[in-house]
Parts: structure tokens; sequence; C-alpha cells
């Protein structure tokens, strides 16, 4: 009987300690990937910094450069010369903005607490108002849009602005030579297509390129530029307005990325109303 109880009380002195053990490497297991987790938010925190720091580095030095060679030499230089100087402080100043906003726009969507304006207004002007911005003439760049007028639509027309320039960006980033805008009813909404004829996204790239600072590959040593927020911004401004945006492969080769906006209700019926809140776990559409 004695026995009994002392390798009882064994078993259990044992079970204990193994127990013990397995709870100490667990917890040490736990430790570990939380050291891991705030190492890699350290590293994201500081690449961010160091990207956005160039990126706003690149237009002030322009416009620095511009501004300093105009104080001194306006007086002596052509008009032709002083308008190109002047339109490159102004297209560099805008570029400056687009990179604040951009930077600014992810946490208050995320937080529910980015206001939208929406009204209604005609597609196509907006669409050519873009790639004027994006693709002046004498680019290298062939682009095109292919929007029939009076479509009319009905969401906040900043943030329609925001996204296309965004889609349309990334696609003179880092597709081919040719990039179209083109739209076509969706049902209640309209489809808004931002195609090119680069080489496409691979499949393993496809699940992360809406992920924040995520780049696409241009497949060559060439430095990437832009600080991998347009994509999720675009993605997360068109659920806000009550769309989607989705990718796909274009044939024979290129990029597709698709997004929808809703269309001008007729007079008398209600806009449909978008409820910030319900963006929280959204998953994009691919």
């Amino acid at each position: 009987m004695l026995n009994l109880a002392a390798g009882a009380a064994l078993f259990l002195a044992v079970a204990a300690v193994a127990w013990a053990i397995h709870s100490n490497a667990a917890a040490r297991k736990r430790e570990a990937a939380a050291t891991a987790e705030a190492e890699r938010a350290k590293e994201m925190k500081n690449e961010f910094v160091s990207m956005v720091s160039h990126e706003l580095r690149t237009p002030l030095t322009s416009i620095a450069g511009f501004a300093e060679a105009l104080k001194e030499s306006w007086r002596t230089s052509g008009e032709d010369e002083v308008d190109e100087f002047l339109d490159i402080i102004r297209s560099q100043a805008q570029h400056l903005h687009e990179l604040v906003e951009d930077i600014l726009v992810l946490p208050r969507l995320q937080a529910g607490r980015l206001p939208l304006r929406s009204e209604e207004f005609e597609l196509a002007p907006l669409a050519h108002e873009v790639v004027s911005l994006v693709n002046p003439p004498g680019s290298n760049r062939e682009a095109a849009v292919a929007i029939p007028g009076g479509v009319m639509v009905y969401a906040d027309r900043r943030r329609v602005v925001q996204v296309l320039r965004n889609l349309f960006e990334n696609a003179m980033k880092y597709g081919g030579d040719q990039v179209l805008i083109e739209g076509s009813p969706y049902g209640h909404r309209y489809l808004i297509v931002v195609s090119d004829n680069g080489p496409g996204i691979q499949d393993r790239e496809v699940d992360r390129m809406f992920g924040r600072f995520e780049q696409r590959s241009k497949g060559d040593s060439r430095s990437d530029q832009g600080i991998g927020l347009g994509l999720p911004i675009a993605l997360q401004l068109t659920q806000a307005m009550g769309g989607d945006l989705w990718y796909e492969h274009r044939f024979p080769t290129g990029s597709r990325f698709c997004f929808t906006v809703q269309l001008s209700t007729p007079e008398g019926e209600e806009p449909e109303e978008i409820d910030m809140t319900s963006l929280e776990g959204t998953e994009h559409h691919i």
C-alpha cells in the first residue's frame, strides 16, 4: 500500500515537473514570438520613416533647386525658361502634396474618421484630369481614356481622384508603355478598369500587394520609388465609398485593376448610405 502511494506521489511529482517544463517552454516561445514581432514592427517603422524621408526629400530638393535658380536668374532668363521652371516647381509641389495625403489618409480610414463628401459628377473629365497630371504631354508612355461622356456617378470626387491616381501611377510605374482607363456599367454601379500591357503580377505577389509598405518588383535592379501605400489606400477608399477593388490578369499579358463606384441615383431616390464602421475586417477581392 505504501509502495502504491509512493509510486503515485512520484508520478504526480514527475507530471508536475513535466508540466512546469512544458509551461516554461511555451512561455519562452510566446516571449520569443512577441520579441520577434516587436523587432519586426520596429524594423517596419524604421523602414517606413526611411522611405518617407527619401520620398519627401526628392520633391523638396527639386523645388528648392529650381526656386534658387529662378531667384538668381529670373531677370535674365527667357519667358519660356521661367515658365518651365515654374511648371517643374508646381508639379513637384503637387507630388509632395499627394505623398503627404497618402501618408495621412490610411490611419484615418482605418479608424473610420475620414469624412466623405459625396456629390454627383461626370466621370470622364475626372479620368482625363488624372491622366494629364500623372502623364503630361511629351511622356514616353501612351495613356488613353475610354469612358464615354455623360456617365454620372455619386461619390467623393476628391477620393475617386485619389483612387484613380494611385492605380494609374501604379500602372505607369510597373506596367508597359501603354495604359488604358476604361469603364462600363456594372449592375447599379460603374466599373472602372486601369489596365497596362506590362509583364503583369506573379500569383505569389497578388495576395500581399494590397498590404501596407508592399511594392511590386520591376524584375530588375532598379530602385522602386514610393512608400507602398497606393494600393491599400485605393482599396480602402473604394470600400469606404461603398465599392470594391480587385486585380485581374490581362490577356495576353499585363494587369487590370478594377474598382466600382456608385452610379448617380435617379431624381427622387435617396443615394445609398455608407457605414464606415463596416470596413473593419473587410478583405479585398482578388
